[in-house]
């Protein structure tokens, strides 16, 4: 290609960027950097300890941690969906009402499940082993499992022998589960370059984001009103709305069907149920566009 028509295309690529407000800018600053510095939960005192990792890896994938020793975490938490099922509702050993979330970036949240009613990402991890439509297990099931086969693993995580009380067992297998998916995090985006472009004031990078995508986020962060609730690098509050915790929306493109129950198939009809009558077909394109760029770059190769 010519230099006269890299310039041409340059130009064009500019000329079709949406204009943003200095309240719009700020707003999509706020939905970054990204990565996010590592954190560590102060009620969980194995939170980033690698022993606790390791051994939380391991009963991720346990079957054993269930009451028929057939269903393991990874069961409805795929790796491969992106730590969810695809499923409109999950389905243990029966199916629940409420769709699978997915585990990345879960550490972020600050409430957890889809009514929010736990405050710790260890105590939600222990709900699904107890739960009798998920893994049915108990906590007696639990601590047999541990002083049986892991006691090695429990004392390098935890600095001592696997207690008598199997309620305190119990608890440290949801912390070590905890510690494991802290580590669960998203990779950057094409939104994260046009975000982190726009803070350096770099014209030419902030010109490779579609402009599709970047019409979508000014509407994400003004007429919409998507980041009231969707706000910060997570694109999540983490609060309840409608009697629901908000989720994050990185890699939302990938971990359809969507809401609480599954109801939704995909974006468009997200959109047209959430959207509103103040936003055109085309505004929902657009603000699709912008979802979807919201998709680990590595996930798009």
């Amino acid at each position: 290609m010519s230099s006269a028509a890299a310039i041409a295309l340059l130009a064009l690529a500019l000329s079709a960027q949406a204009e943003f407000s200095a309240q719009e800018k700020a707003r999509l600053l706020a939905h970054g950097p990204w990565p996010p510095a590592p954190q560590r939960d102060a009620t969980n005192r194995v939170s980033g300890k690698p022993a606790a990792i390791a051994l939380g890896e391991r009963l991720f994938y346990e079957p054993r941690l269930s009451g028929t020793g057939s269903l393991l975490c990874a069961s409805c938490h795929e790796p491969f969906r992106h730590f969810q099922d695809a499923r409109p509702r999950a389905f243990g050993l029966a199916e629940t009402e409420r769709n699978t979330p997915s585990l990345l970036n879960v550490a972020l949240y600050r409430r957890y499940g889809w009514d929010g009613a736990h405050d710790s990402l260890w105590s939600q991890s222990i709900r699904p082993l107890l739960e009798p439509r998920e893994m049915r297990a108990t906590p007696a099931q639990v601590a047999a499992l541990i002083r049986t086969h892991y006691p090695v693993d429990y004392q390098r995580a935890f600095g001592a022998s696997v207690p008598a009380d199997d309620e305190q067992v119990l608890g440290d297998v949801g912390k070590a589960l905890a510690a494991f998916q802290e580590t669960l995090l998203s990779g950057r985006t094409p939104f994260d370059e046009f975000r982190d472009a726009l803070e350096h004031g770099d014209a030419l990078a902030a010109a490779r984001y579609p402009p599709a995508a970047q019409r979508g986020a000014a509407l994400f962060v003004g007429k919409a009103l998507c980041s009231g609730c969707h706000a910060g690098p997570h694109f999540t509050k983490s609060e309840n709305h409608g009697g629901f915790r908000v989720p994050g929306l990185r890699n939302v493109a990938l971990t359809a069907p969507y809401m609480h129950d599954g109801s939704l198939a995909t974006l468009e009809d997200v959109m047209r149920r959430h959207g509103g009558a103040q936003l055109s077909s085309r505004e929902r394109d657009e603000l699709v566009a912008f979802l979807r760029s919201l998709t680990e770059t590595l996930q798009l190769q």
